[in-house]
């Protein structure tokens, strides 16, 4: 049985650590989509939250009587514009955390990536080593060959 040379036996390791960087670097993409998401809502509450107070400002010109609003709908638009607000509030401490866990993600990631590099040098250099020793041998084996061949002329 032919053992194994050492950068094939490092090469299963080397598929490990793929793995692992690519489901790292998902997780990574996934954070990122998150925020992007996350953003987009805050920017739709935002339009929202202007759009109310427009309207809001809009009627308030007009005066209640002629917009036929009544003191109660005005409430209701400030209570619904608060609103709008304390869910922009919450939606941007979101994207904080949310970056937060970003961060430490693409630590991981780095991390990871780092290692698989390290790796791949690694293997890199146990092949040169290999082949070195294969031609050190090699050329070891063609001496002794030569050296049996002129013994046996001489003798012959």
């Amino acid at each position: 049985m032919v053992e194994k040379k050492t950068s094939e036996r490092l090469g299963l390791v080397m598929e490990l650590i793929v793995r692992e960087e690519e489901a790292e670097r998902r997780a990574l993409g996934e954070f990122q989509a998150q925020i992007k998401s996350a953003e987009l809502k805050v920017q739709e509450l935002v339009s929202y939250q202007r759009q109310y107070q427009d309207e809001l400002r809009g009627q308030g010109k007009k005066g209640a009587a002629a917009a036929g609003s009544t003191i109660r709908n005005l409430q209701n638009y400030h209570v619904f514009i608060s609103r709008l607000g304390v869910a922009i509030e919450q939606q941007e401490q979101q994207i904080l955390l949310l970056k937060q866990k970003l961060e430490v993600q693409t630590q991981k990631w780095r991390k990871i990536y780092q290692k698989k590099s390290n790796m791949a040098d690694y293997i890199d250099r146990c092949r040169r080593e290999e082949d070195y020793q294969a031609d050190k041998k090699q050329q070891r084996e063609l001496d002794d060959a030569v050296c049996r061949r002129s013994f046996y002329r001489s003798e012959g």
